[in-house]
């Protein structure tokens, strides 16, 4: 976190504390609504964002601006994106503006600025890179885990999955993920071991690590009896998701595998991070 950001968000937050404790009934209830409405909905999180910019430029809210240019760009928003954004307000709104405007590309180039910053100051890491410096091979390795999960914003809606793919001993070696603009918990979570198959050479142990029943049970008893249906589940319906499935099949007949049902938000370590940035791939979009 930059320090513009951690010394902003420490003001929001004392405000928003003074306003909580001091505030009449309707004031908690705006600030309840707030909440409500940036976490659930249609809309994804981070286009709210970008309206919360357009709207706090316009109402001339500096501080509203404030807040929302960080949260834009925390969200993932590039700085062309930001800059539609606030073009837009300057649509609506006219020449006044403009003295916003400026403000706030300034707090976007010191963000920039801070987050390069850090960066630079942070060792490198890369999980197809060795602690040696040599490119991880997945070739070295005959016995893999892999930790897969899938999330999706509405479902259906934007969907996010990731893997991480470790050796025997827990040592991470690859991590996957990517997104769809529309898609469904089923169809992300089964993408995550797809994605995760497809990189692995052939002939590997894997066992496979996953909080969706979906997923497991369809690839340990569901598959076949589908297969032999011609896909069509024992009600004579046509099995969802059945191009998935199918190429799920075809993959993971070449590996022997193993399945463990995980409980999800247990606190796994590699369970909780393919949840969160499954979730944050969803985001994105």
């Amino acid at each position: 976190m930059s320090k513009k950001t951690e010394e902003f968000n420490q003001f929001r937050q004392k405000m928003n504390d003074i306003i909580l404790d001091e505030g009449n009934l309707d004031t908690k209830r705006f600030f309840n609504l707030d909440h409500k409405v940036y976490q659930d909905g249609k809309l994804p999180a981070k286009t709210k964002e970008l309206l919360g910019l357009v709207s706090s430029m316009v109402l001339r809210c500096d501080d509203c601006i404030t807040y929302h240019i960080i949260e834009s760009y925390q969200a993932g928003w590039t700085k062309a994106e930001i800059y539609e954004a606030m073009n837009v307000a300057l649509i609506v709104g006219g020449s006044i503006v403009i003295p916003h405007m400026r403000r706030a590309a300034e707090l976007l180039e010191e963000l920039k600025t801070e987050a390069s910053q850090e960066k630079n100051n942070q060792p490198q890491k890369d999980d197809d890179i060795s602690e040696s410096g040599e490119e991880i091979s997945l070739d070295n390795y005959q016995v893999l885990k892999i930790y897969t999960d899938g999330a999706c914003l509405g479902n259906p809606g934007p969907g996010g999955y990731a893997a991480v793919i470790l050796n025997s001993d827990l040592k991470k070696l690859k991590t996957i993920s990517g997104a769809e603009k529309d898609s469904t918990n089923n169809r992300m979570e089964l993408k995550a071991v797809i994605e995760a198959l497809k990189i692995i050479p052939e002939n590997k142990k894997i066992e496979l690590h996953s909080d969706s029943s979906y997923v497991l049970n369809g690839l340990s008893s569901w598959v076949e009896a589908w297969k032999k249906n011609g896909w069509k589940t024992s009600s004579k319906n046509a099995v969802a998701n059945q191009d998935l499935w199918q190429e799920l099949d075809e993959l993971s007949s070449k590996f022997e595998l193993s399945y463990q049902k995980v409980k999800g938000h247990s606190g796994d370590q590699y369970n909780e991070e393919v949840d969160s940035l499954a979730k944050k791939e969803a985001e994105k979009i």
